[in-house]
């Protein structure tokens, strides 16, 4: 049993380092061909979402480390482990996402109050190449609950909602020579990864406050110590996460007085388990 849960964990971790290593390479690849697009087509907005790839390359890069030494084995310094390290990955994230997200601004207000010609057919061509990479980085990071991995998805989808939105401009620019769309697409941006980041910043911040992660969770993990028989009251429980994904919990429990102790511990671990809590202080008196 012991050895299908390491090889399950195993699996697992192989599999985000390997997503977010190929997430990476994808991105730092695809900035160096957009910052050459950019300036061959004179779109602002392709050289702006270079400069926000680079970011977000920068990004992934702090990932893959976080991810290897998030993984790395609790120990008498740090009971827990170090999983919540990737808290300050995504800190990172958010900064280095806020930096780029100010420049692209600036950027497009500047060519708003004076369009230049852009070559649609290359923001095109690179729409096109922009949404395969940036969809089979989606692809392969899809599902996580950690706060880092949400981050990098957080860089990666607005990666490619941008470049949908590219595609569409860039098709309308070609039958209007409307060059005004392109500076008025990445201030559109800019605003949608704005919200991006108060939602994720906000997320971090929560958990940094120990912040129940999951109202219905925990709601429904003290609807079912209220209905043990063997439970007199629920003084307290304690709910937080470490990285949107591992939760903790603690509580201090009544039991009836003629309940087997020992056997309501195993009772209310065995609940616990089933509901993915799998570090857990349970007080009964």
């Amino acid at each position: 049993m012991k050895h299908n849960h390491n090889h399950s964990h195993l699996h697992n971790h192989n599999d985000s380092v390997s997503n977010v290593t190929l997430a990476f390479l994808l991105n730092l690849g695809f900035s160096i061909i957009e910052l050459f697009g950019g300036i061959i087509t004179g779109s602002t907005a392709i050289l702006s979402d270079a400069v926000h790839d680079f970011g977000d390359s920068l990004s992934l890069a702090l990932s893959f480390i976080f991810e290897k030494v998030g993984n790395k084995e609790s120990n008498e310094k740090y009971t827990y482990g170090y999983k919540r390290i990737s808290l300050i990955g995504a800190l990172i994230n958010i900064v280095v996402l806020s930096v780029g997200t100010v420049f692209v601004f600036t950027e497009a207000v500047r060519a708003l109050l004076n369009p230049t010609y852009v070559k649609a057919e290359g923001m095109l061509l690179l729409a096109i190449i922009g949404i395969v990479i940036n969809g089979v980085s989606v692809f392969r990071m899809k599902g996580s609950k950690k706060i880092l991995d949400k981050t990098v998805m957080m860089h990666l989808m607005e990666d490619l909602l941008g470049w949908i939105a590219v595609l569409v401009v860039s098709i309308v620019i070609y039958f209007t020579s409307w060059y005004i769309l392109d500076p008025i697409l990445s201030l559109a941006i800019s605003v949608i990864i704005g919200r991006n980041i108060y939602n994720n910043l906000r997320d971090a911040i929560m958990i940094i406050m120990q912040r129940v992660p999951d109202e219905e969770l925990y709601n429904n993990i003290k609807n079912n110590l209220i209905s043990m028989e063997e439970i007199d009251s629920i003084e307290k429980i304690n709910m937080w996460t470490i990285d949107g994904e591992v939760h903790i919990l603690t509580a201090s429990i009544k039991a009836v007085n003629d309940a087997n102790k020992s056997n309501l511990l195993e009772k209310i671990k065995d609940m616990l388990l089933s509901k993915d809590i799998k570090e857990s202080t349970i007080e009964i008196y």
